[in-house]
Parts: structure tokens; C-alpha cells; sequence
């Protein structure tokens, strides 16, 4: 396997990932078939990676640094790098519900705003997490308006005083399972998976 030199890899950082695989495809002297052989990725991957119709992350950025012999962290560019680390923030930022709970979807909502067009994976990842928020604070605020009228109309016998404390409980539970879990695996490059959530955005 051929490795690269310092002066190669300090190069190699200012550029985007389509770019740099291409890149270092020619310098190991792989064709498309063969990258795609050396990593087990199909060539319809590899073709759509290096016409940056696609982004490598995840498995498929670990077996493409493994190939080139590096790690996967310099395989993408440093202002890919800021923004590796911009989506677990981002994801953590949510965790402000539970201080009050919309705060939760307008300070995610904030971060995301203005980082958005930086990069395609956090405006995809802001998305999820902003949806999946709004509907969160939706459905708790919903929760909480019908215990109010329930005890306005004096509806005691339809629900015990343990279901008005373990609904509200397990939608915070869920929201703060699924913020970890996410934050977690973005910080592992992977997609986060946020649901159920309207697709307000």
C-alpha cells in the first residue's frame, strides 16, 4: 500500500473530498474499479463520491482512508473537519429543553440558521434534529394543555395521577436518548436518525 508524503497530506487538506479521492485514486494508480475492489464500495459509489454528488461518510469514509493509508479525519478537508465537529455540537445544543422545553427546537434552530450553507451534511443533520424538536415540543405542549383541561373538567377517572407523570417523563426520556444516541454517531461520522417528526423544514 503506498503512503503518502508530508508535503502531500498538507496539500491534500485544503481540498474537498471529491477532489482528494480523485486525487489520491491517481497517485496510487487505481482506476474507479479498482478503488471500488479495494474497498468493497460499488463504482456507482466511488463515480458519485468524486463528482461530489454524494459525501463520503461514516463506513465508506473509514474504507476509503484505510485504502490510502490514513485516517479519516484527513481524508476531509479542514473546513470539513470544523464542521465534523459543528453536527455534535449542534446535536448537544437540543439538550436546552431541558432547562425549558422550547428551547430545545429555538437554540438548535439558532446554530443551524447560521451555519446552514456551510456544509451539506449539517444543513441535512439540522434539518432532522429541528423536525424531530418541533414535533417534540408540539406533542409536549399538547400533553401538557390536555392534563390542564383534564383537571379544569375535573376528568379524574379517565386517567391516574401516574399516567399524568409518566407521559410527560417519557417524552423527555425519548428526547434525551435520542439526542445522545445522535450525538454519538455524527461524532462517528454516521447519519443521525431522528423520529417520529413533521417535516417542517
Amino acid at each position: 500500500m503506498q503512503s503518502i508524503t508530508f508535503v502531500q497530506r498538507n496539500c491534500l487538506k485544503i481540498m474537498k473530498l471529491s477532489d482528494k479521492v480523485k486525487e489520491l485514486r491517481i497517485q496510487h494508480g487505481f482506476s474507479q474499479e479498482e478503488l471500488a475492489r479495494q474497498t468493497q464500495l460499488s463504482l456507482r459509489t466511488i463515480q458519485r463520491i468524486e463528482q461530489n454528488e454524494t459525501e463520503a461518510r461514516g463506513d465508506t469514509l473509514k474504507r476509503l482512508a484505510q485504502v490510502f493509508n490514513l485516517k479519516p479525519v484527513e481524508l476531509i478537508g479542514q473546513v470539513e473537519q470544523e464542521q465534523t465537529y459543528l453536527i455534535p455540537l449542534l446535536n448537544l445544543s437540543a439538550l436546552s429543553f431541558i432547562i425549558y422545553p422550547i428551547l430545545g427546537f429555538i437554540v438548535p434552530l439558532i446554530l443551524w440558521y447560521f451555519k446552514r450553507n456551510g456544509d451539506k451534511s449539517l444543513d441535512e443533520a439540522g434539518k432532522k434534529l429541528i423536525n424531530f424538536q418541533a414535533t417534540w415540543t408540539l406533542a409536549i405542549t399538547l400533553v401538557y394543555g390536555f392534563s390542564i383541561f383534564a383537571k379544569v373538567m375535573h376528568f379524574r377517572g379517565m386517567f391516574s395521577f401516574y399516567t399524568y407523570l409518566a407521559i410527560p417523563y417519557g417524552f423527555y426520556a425519548l428526547n434525551f436518548i435520542l439526542i445522545v444516541i445522535n450525538t454519538i454517531r455524527s461524532k462517528n461520522l454516521k447519519e443521525v436518525i431522528y423520529k417520529p417528526a413533521i417535516p417542517f423544514f
